[in-house]
């Protein structure tokens, strides 16, 4: 079996559809872990970022209901399953009441807050289909997110003995080559990693837009419309294939 651990809803999605549908093809079973799923807290807290990507999502009194239907829809588009654990997103968690990453990039893409309750959870919490998964991919963390750190970490510390850990690049952070290298920088030197270009089919590259097409909340996020989230999505892959569409990961050997 192999699992892909994915931050938020799409995380997964955007930067390893390719690969998924090729697994589904070959007959393998894919699961998709959300990690960060958990419920919209009540009360809300009042912050500018909150705010900012409500309006922006357009998803409802309910988004975190809506971004679980569309994930939902984007692993039925590749055959995977799905799996979405109860730890809120950044945006919403909070220390005795107060949010943690309130103000937009300069917090969710800082430092993890050293009060932030999702670390604790995670040091604590089993790593999903530990005894039949055969590989487990998780964020490389391009970007600094601190979800994609998080996550990155809990899959560095509790991959099962048995089971082989590749790190993937995440779209769209992984467009920038910088950031690429301040990640990998980033990681425990110690590490031995084994770069990997996985070629991506016609086939693959239409099922990896397909599925991303499914979460309608954030196309404006990062595209003016889907068309142009088309043409970024191929013309990563082109770049990161030299010419050929391909997606990037890196396979840990220690």
């Amino acid at each position: 079996m192999y699992i892909f651990l994915s931050p938020h809803f799409d995380d997964a999605v955007y930067s390893c559809a390719g690969l998924i549908h090729q697994l589904h093809e070959r007959g393998e079973t894919v699961k998709i872990v959300t990690v960060m799923a958990g419920d919209v807290p009540d009360p809300l807290p009042d912050t500018p970022l909150i705010r900012e990507l409500h309006a922006r999502w357009a998803a409802g009194t309910d988004p975190i209901a809506t971004r679980r239907r569309e994930d939902e829809a984007a692993a039925e588009t590749l055959s995977a399953g799905t799996r979405h654990l109860d730890i809120p997103d950044c945006v919403y968690r909070t220390h005795e009441g107060v949010a943690l990453y309130p103000h937009g990039d300069a917090d969710i893409f800082g430092p993890v807050h050293p009060q932030d309750p999702a670390r604790t959870i995670l040091d604590n919490l089993p790593m999903p289909y530990a005894d039949c998964a055969t590989t487990l991919y998780a964020p490389m963390a391009i970007g600094n997110h601190v979800d994609h750190v998080l996550v990155r970490d809990w899959a560095l510390a509790h991959t099962h003995p048995g089971t082989e850990l590749v790190l993937y690049a995440d779209y769209p952070y992984s467009t920038d080559a910088d950031a690429i290298k301040t990640a990998l920088a980033g990681l425990d030197q110690t590490l031995t990693l084994e770069e990997r270009i996985v070629p991506i089919k016609t086939a693959d590259f239409e099922a990896r837009v397909a599925a991303a097409r499914q979460y309608q909340s954030q196309v404006s996020t990062f595209w003016a419309d889907e068309n142009t989230m088309r043409e970024a999505i191929y013309q990563y892959l082109s770049h990161t294939g030299d010419g050929q569409l391909a997606e990037r990961y890196w396979r840990l050997t220690r």
